[in-house]
């Protein structure tokens, strides 16, 4: 084979890598919490109708009917009561996005939220399913960060851990962008100190771009951490957030 063939095929070949890789990130995904686990799936386009004139059938934690059919599945609606109301968060790299509020039954508490994308003339993109066990569900938002601007969701978990359900993305011209927070928690991890952890879930501000948090020590109390404190400092970058420090001060 001569240097000429060689050459063709290694830009060939590159091609291909390159191609699959921005189909990769063209993919958008969507973030699944419900009762029966949490995960990332991808997302495709849907009129406004299919996510919001029967819930029953967007059911992925089966809080209705664990073994149901589909045709079963269908028919949930007419036993019980249920309402959803479609809010406007706002717009981003000009693409409208919204809550969309789901009740059941005769309470007046927001049992599920999902944010959707609007991506042509009704056509939408769910890209978050908060369907919980328990969640004091409220609005989306956007914010900036110096000359980025940022899609938020923050609903708090009832109980004393101060947890939340807690994801934000970044848009660029392809769409949106989960910002993984596991740089953050490998980052925390590799300077806590030995039999030292983080017992509690409040201290990520996406704002600041820092996470701080005291450091709960074995036989410590929930309310009497004593292992001193950690601090964590990051920026976001096209869609990943970096960390660029991290420390921890012992107890004094």
């Amino acid at each position: 084979m001569n240097l000429e063939r060689i050459g063709i095929l290694l830009v060939l070949t590159l091609s291909i890598f390159l191609i699959a890789d921005e189909v990769l990130c063209a993919e958008w995904q969507r973030r699944v919490y419900t009762p029966k686990g949490d995960w990332i799936d991808a997302t495709n386009p849907h009129p406004l109708g299919y996510f919001v004139k029967d819930p029953f059938l967007r059911d992925d934690g089966n809080d209705f009917c664990i073994s149901c059919t589909p045709a079963e599945k269908s028919t949930i609606h007419q036993k019980m009561k249920f309402k959803t109301e479609v809010r406007p968060i706002g717009k981003l790299n000009n693409s409208n996005i919204f809550d969309v509020y789901y009740w059941f039954g005769e309470s007046g508490v927001i049992r599920w939220k999902s944010i959707l994308v609007e991506t042509a003339k009704d056509e939408y993109r769910e890209i978050y399913h908060l369907q919980p066990t328990s969640a004091e569900i409220g609005p989306s938002y956007i914010f900036k960060i110096g000359a980025e601007e940022i899609l938020g969701t923050r609903d708090r978990i009832p109980g004393t851990g101060a947890l939340y359900y807690e994801e934000y993305w970044w848009f660029d011209n392809a769409g949106p962008i989960r910002l993984d927070t596991a740089p953050i928690h490998v980052a925390a991890k590799s300077i806590l100190p030995k039999g030292g952890g983080i017992w509690k879930g409040y201290g990520l501000n996406m704002r600041s771009l820092d996470y701080r948090m005291p450091v709960w020590m074995e036989g410590d109390t929930n309310a009497e951490p004593t292992g001193g404190k950690i601090d964590i400092k990051f920026k976001i970058v096209k869609g990943s957030i970096i960390v660029t420090e991290k420390h921890y001060t012992p107890p004094r």
